[in-house]
């Protein structure tokens, strides 16, 4: 029996400060950088225990200051850092929540920085909450999923407007050519064969939903439930808006 995945939530802290990366002249203000750090951890809750997946190193994403000040470019700048550093694979609605308060809170940073000619450096911490009923074992990580198991994954041709609905790797972030076959998982999210293949190795849930894939290889026992001990801390802001976290 599989657990089962009954509610989601999200929170997260948003902090802001002015670095000392001045522009070599007042006419190259606006190549200041404005460095983005994002950070993502997934909580599990089941019958009051608490599982942290491992935790994941900081995605760093370095733009510029003239870039953040036109709207657009702002916003295909977050939306890319959200994606690539897993937000959206987590939590599609929360981090598209997520990606707007970022966009509007970058307005004062951006202005004090291009007043002072200063670059600035944005930290964004994510924590996701999975609560789960059922028999759970199924979603510890790190436990490989059997080779058995992903021999019978479906293997599928992506076509533009077929059955599978994603249109790229969520993995390896790139878009499926027309007519390359994919790998699908039992929840039916589809990725490149190799790069799903690579992540079974180490982990028997998908990288999209969680979803366990059956039969995966490895004593579960050596994973067990634990509390989590994991508390973010940022320090020296200058802005910073911790109302969700």
């Amino acid at each position: 029996m599989e657990g089962h995945l009954w509610a989601d939530d999200a929170a997260w802290f948003l902090q802001a400060k002015l670095k000392e990366w001045r522009p070599a002249s007042e006419s190259c203000r606006l190549s200041t950088p404005v460095v983005i750090k994002l950070h993502c951890t997934v909580l599990h809750f089941h019958g009051g225990q608490v599982m942290q997946e491992p935790p994941c190193p900081f995605h760093c994403y370095v733009y510029t200051l003239g870039e953040f000040l036109h709207d657009e470019c702002r916003r295909q700048a977050i939306s890319f850092v959200l994606f690539h550093g897993g937000a959206y694979g987590h939590d599609f609605l929360h981090a598209r929540s997520l990606e707007e308060e970022l966009f509007t809170f970058c307005n004062d940073p951006v202005e004090s920085a291009l007043n002072v000619g200063r670059g600035i450096e944005i930290t964004v911490g994510i924590r996701f909450y999975r609560h789960w009923i059922g028999l759970v074992h199924s979603f510890v990580v790190g436990v490989p999923a059997s080779s058995d198991a992903v021999k019978e994954l479906a293997v599928v041709k992506y076509e533009r407007g077929g059955d599978v609905r994603e249109e790229s790797c969520r993995i390896c972030l790139e878009e499926f050519d027309e007519g390359v076959e994919v790998m699908r998982m039992p929840c039916m999210h589809a990725f490149h064969g190799g790069c799903l293949t690579r992540w079974l190795e180490s982990n028997h849930i998908c990288p999209l939903c969680r979803h366990a894939i059956a039969d995966s290889a490895g004593p579960r026992s050596t994973f067990p439930l634990h509390r989590s001990v994991f508390v973010p801390r940022f320090t020296d802001d200058l802005l910073q808006s911790p109302s969700r976290y």
